[in-house]
């Protein structure tokens, strides 16, 4: 973390690097997310280490909480319900698969919901978080004129 707010960026080229990784890391595809918001960094000039710490915030470890809450969202906003767990643990393969085409547009529904909700969040949160710890750490001044 000191060596992210010890680069020369900005606090909104920071805290946009981190809302891109978490945004397209919240897709729920492995690894494309990522890749997707590494190579889109540059393009949109964020800070590229901002933006792998972003991507590092959905793992597989905390994934699978995620990607629940989108499908869980994506189901109350349609009106649906879940299935239970003893019809889940009943499927076969092909019950999976017309499991998956019955869910899908709920689980994209909350995703974009999700991705909506927590882009801004990021974001906001890590531009305070940067400009305080560089504050207290001594990079910046408390009236030093923002960094380009």
């Amino acid at each position: 973390m000191r060596t992210l707010l010890a680069q020369h960026a900005s606090p909104p080229r920071i805290a946009g690097g981190v809302a891109l990784g978490l945004s397209l890391s919240l897709v729920p595809v492995p690894f494309a997310g990522m890749a997707a918001a590494l190579a889109l960094a540059p393009i949109v000039r964020v800070n590229l280490p901002a933006t792998y710490l972003g991507t590092a915030v959905v793992n597989p470890v905390t994934g699978p909480a995620f990607y629940f809450a989108e499908y869980w969202i994506g189901t109350r906003l349609r009106g649906h319900a879940p299935p239970s767990w003893q019809t889940v643990a009943a499927l076969d393969g092909a019950g999976w698969w017309t499991l998956f085409k019955t869910a899908l547009p709920d689980f994209l529904l909350g995703a974009a919901v999700v991705v909506m909700l927590a882009a801004p969040v990021a974001f906001a949160l890590t531009w305070l978080l940067v400009v305080v710890g560089r504050r207290r750490l001594g990079f910046d001044p408390p009236d030093a004129a923002p960094r380009a």
